[in-house]
Parts: C-alpha cells; structure tokens; sequence
C-alpha cells in the first residue's frame, strides 16, 4: 500500500508518498481501507519531531480519517466489514490502509460525508471536553475562545453557541472576523490590537459590559496573559495548546485576586484512560451534525500526493476550518 512516510524530522515538504509494508489485523483490531484523513496541528509538531509523542523513524502521520472497514481481527464485534468508520489514533492514518484497536472505530452515521467524518473528531473532542469536561461551561454564562478560526477554535464557538452561551471569538486579523460570525460568534475580538494586555480587556467589556467566564485558549503567547485580565470572578482559563509558538507564564495573583481557575486539556488522556467517555462525546457529536447542528467546515480537501500544499497552510497561518487529505 502507499503513504506519507516521515523518515527524518523536520519540514512536512521532506515527506515521501510512497509504498510502505502492508500488515493484517491481529486480535482486537480493525483494518480500515481509508477514503481521507484531516490533518491537526499536532501532526504538524509530529512531523518536525517538536510532539510530546516522539515516534520512531519512520513512521506514518496522522491522527484521524474516515474509510470502510476491510477487515477485522479475531473477537471484534464492535463493527463488521463493510461498516463505515471514523478512526483515531496518535499516527498513522495518512495512508490507504491504517490499523486501529476497535475501540477507536466509531461508525459513521448517513448525513455526514467522509470529509466530515474525518474532521468531526478530534478538534470537536477537544473542543467538547474544554468547554463542558474542564471549564464546566454553563448555557447563561460567556466564553471567549482565542484562535477562533482554528479547527479546535470554530468547534468550541459551535459548540458554546449550541449550548447557549455568549460567545467571543478572538482573531488575529480582521479578515477572519465573517468566518467566526459564520460559526456562532456573537462578538468578535482583535488579537493582533495593540498593547494587547490593556486592549483585549477593553474589548471584551465593550462587547459584554463586563468580563468573561470561560477561555479557551488554543493560542498561548500574549494572548493567555491579556485574557487573565479579561475573565470574570471565579473565571476558568482552559490551555488547551500554542498555535502562536510560545507558551507563557503568568503572574499567579490574577488567579488570587479573582479565584481564577486555571487548567489544562491534553485530550489525548481522555482517549486513553476514559475511552468510554471518548465514544459516548462522540455519538453526541454524530447526531449533531447529521441533524444540522453542527457545520463541519472543511477547508480545503487535496489528494495524499499534495501533503506538502496542505500542509503549508497550517505553516502560514491560513487555517480556516479542517484541511483534508483524499486517498487517490
């Protein structure tokens, strides 16, 4: 079979489309024929070796895809060949055929495209723990999610709208004020103002007449620090990674003054420790988009041979939605 095979860490362009040993499905797994892939901003760490996961060379990118299951190992009973699935796993899926355990199949329902499917995993996952796992995100009160625009950013302003809350969208241009309207947002923030410390404040009390309860931070860098001064009493800060490349440090007395809760979100924990919960997120986020509720915004989808184009649009900042990839 062929794939995207990363043998050196660095630049994604370094990558080869090529063929790679094809295996069998051992006792428990599922073998998938796969249609497409999205890509995530992890796989792009991944890649240039910068990932709290390290694999050894050479190894298979990616983290989600969607495809028909072609066969499976002895004693699943989970999904049956022929099944439709959206599979997950910390590599692997920028291929035709990717083995899974089958507690990371999970059936795709009619209304959602194969594109869809791919992209309704991780960054949604994400978003849903965030918001309601972590941050306890309640329907009266208001989020504001910085790096709106992101995969993980435009599902939290879906997701946060859907449950009724207020939502602020942070962007770092203008130009990408309409897509988070478009997803939700009910105000939009400049992260790119100047003296964003004092100016991102600002903004939010313009916008709310006050502080907001919850962030969701997927950018990190300035951007965590003008939010602590931007959050409401007993406010909850969500890290949840750093788009931006720099991961700060703060001050600990906004926490103190304000009974701050700060908090991480390595979603990945959940999948292996509380995969159950995982499954269970995941049919919710199924039905939601198969009933209309949810409005998985695919990108950009390209064959498997253009990874380098692809990737490049997460290398130049121009994410606005999931970009996938399509077996030929």
């Amino acid at each position: 079979m062929k794939a995207i095979l990363v043998t050196k860490f660095g630049s994604p362009n370094a990558m080869r489309w090529t063929e790679v040993p094809e295996q069998e499905p051992q006792p428990g797994q599922v073998k998938v024929a796969l249609r497409c892939a999205a890509i995530n901003f992890p796989d792009l760490l991944m890649i240039q070796g910068k990932y709290q996961v390290k694999p050894e060379l050479p190894f298979i990118p990616g983290r989600e895809g969607c495809g028909v299951v072609s066969s499976v190992g002895e004693g699943v009973s989970a999904v049956r060949v022929g099944d439709r699935v959206m599979v997950q796993g910390e590599h692997g899926m920028f291929a035709e055929q990717v083995i899974v355990p089958e507690g990371l199949c999970f059936k795709v329902p009619e209304g959602v495209n194969d594109a869809e499917a791919a992209a309704v995993g991780i960054a949604y996952q994400t978003a849903h723990f965030a918001l309601f796992q972590r941050a306890q995100l309640r329907p009266e009160e208001s989020v504001l999610v910085l790096g709106a625009t992101s995969s993980v950013g435009i599902a939290a302003v879906q997701l946060a709208r859907n449950n009724g809350a207020t939502v602020v969208a942070g962007v770092t241009t203008e130009a990408k004020s309409p897509i988070a309207r478009a997803n939700g947002a009910h105000h939009v923030v400049n992260l790119s103002a100047p003296d964003l410390r004092e100016s991102l404040r600002e903004q939010v009390k313009a916008a709310l007449q006050q502080g907001v309860d919850v962030v969701i931070d997927t950018v990190g860098g300035e951007a965590f620090g003008a939010a602590l001064r931007a959050m409401n009493f007993e406010g909850r800060l969500v890290v949840v990674g750093f788009t931006s490349g720099e991961i700060p440090s703060f001050r600990a007395n906004y926490a103190l003054l304000k009974n701050l809760t700060i908090q991480g979100l390595n979603w990945s924990t959940y999948r292996q420790t509380r995969l159950e919960q995982v499954r269970d997120v995941q049919k919710e986020l199924f039905h939601a988009a198969s009933a209309g509720r949810l409005r998985i915004p695919v990108q950009q989808t390209l064959i498997m041979e253009d990874f380098a184009e692809a990737f490049a649009i997460l290398t130049d900042r121009q994410v606005q939605g999931k970009v996938v990839l399509r077996v030929p």
